[in-house]
């Protein structure tokens, strides 16, 4: 298991990027976790997902990205192209 990026979310919980692998299978796991006992804890709120998933998911959260700097109206139900 390799911690790729820690995010704090402030307080007690932070956002963690994991690589692990499973049966010869690399996987993404991106989740909250949660600070108790002097350690931190993985909640079940969170995805894992194959690590060949990681460049569509790439392209979607740029494509997020541009659409909140463009001003984009968010509301509207068009699906923005990656």
């Amino acid at each position: 298991m390799r911690v790729i990026a820690r995010i704090d979310k402030g307080g007690t919980e932070q956002i963690r990027v994991v690589l692990h692998e499973w049966r010869e299978q690399v996987y993404c796991d991106i989740r909250l976790w949660y600070e108790k006992d002097n350690g931190f804890h993985p909640t079940t709120k969170g995805l894992r997902f194959s690590a060949e998933l990681l460049p569509g998911l790439r392209a979607a959260i740029d494509a997020a990205i541009r659409t909140i700097e463009a001003g984009e109206d968010i509301g509207d139900s068009r699906e923005v192209k990656t």
